[in-house]
């Protein structure tokens, strides 16, 4: 029995001794077969592929959701300007005008850095119930109310005098202007709406009849113009006109400007 046992374990040991070199040149030959990937001797470890590095990763950025359309509200217009508290002689001054059926309308107060300035300006459209105004004219208040109460006490009579029918529009040359007086530094009474100047007269029928055209001295119209200058003087302070001097050769000037000892200059 033993020497059986001693037998099997020889065999055994003889069959691995034979078994030995196959295996390890099988091995070997696989190793050489099999590609050798190197690796870097420093630095990371690649990665497989598909797998993004977090560095590369692209950053999403929220859109924010879109904001309710924006409209521009349209703007509105300015509103009418309604005159603030004003000295009690201008709101008499203005119901006056409106018993004389005068058109106006106030406007915001004037300064000019030239020293030119009406504290209460009017817009003048009428002069009264039956005689227009045209263009309209910026005066002080006083100023539209001497007119107002002329054109409404004194023209009508001398129109039917002379011309025989009434003046229905006033054409003016010149009312508020910011400007001084021709060859002097000093301001004009344009500057304070304190004057007014006429260019012409339309009578009812349609006729203009214009003040720069001296007409025959012997008619009516000629009559009218100089009845009109005469009347002028007294409810305004100053009358010029045709013959006073080359500023005045084509339009009555008509001022309030105020003098010693209330005197008049009607030339």
């Amino acid at each position: 029995m033993i020497v059986l046992l001693a037998v099997r374990s020889a065999l055994t040991a003889m069959l691995l001794c034979a078994l030995v070199p196959v295996l390890s040149s099988s091995n070997a030959d696989a190793a050489e077969a099999a590609p050798s990937v190197p690796l870097p001797a420093t630095g990371p470890i690649p990665q497989a592929r598909g797998e993004v590095r977090r560095s590369e990763m692209s950053v999403i950025v929220p859109i924010p959701s879109p904001r309710p359309e924006e409209r521009t509200q349209p703007q509105k217009p300015p509103a009418p300007y309604k005159p603030g508290r004003m000295p009690g002689q201008e709101a008499t001054c203005r119901r006056a005008l409106t018993k004389l059926g005068v058109s106006f309308s106030d406007r915001p107060s004037i300064s000019e850095a030239a020293g030119c300035a009406i504290p209460h300006p009017l817009v003048i459209t009428r002069l009264s119930r039956k005689i227009a105004l045209q263009p309209e004219a910026t005066l002080n208040c006083a100023t539209a109310l001497a007119l107002a109460r002329f054109f409404t006490e004194k023209v009508p009579p001398l129109a039917r005098r002379h011309l025989k029918q009434p003046v229905t529009t006033v054409r003016h040359a010149s009312a508020y202007v910011c400007r001084s007086r021709r060859g002097l530094q000093k301001l004009s009474e344009h500057a304070f709406g304190n004057a007014f100047d006429i260019a012409a007269f339309t009578l009812a029928d349609g006729t203009q009849l214009d003040v720069a055209r001296q007409p025959d001295p012997k008619s009516g119209r000629a009559r009218f113009l100089k009845a009109f200058r005469t009347a002028a003087c007294g409810p305004f302070k100053t009358v010029l006109g045709p013959g006073s001097n080359a500023d005045h050769a084509n339009h009555f000037h008509l001022d309030l400007q105020k003098r010693r000892n209330n005197s008049l200059y009607c030339k």
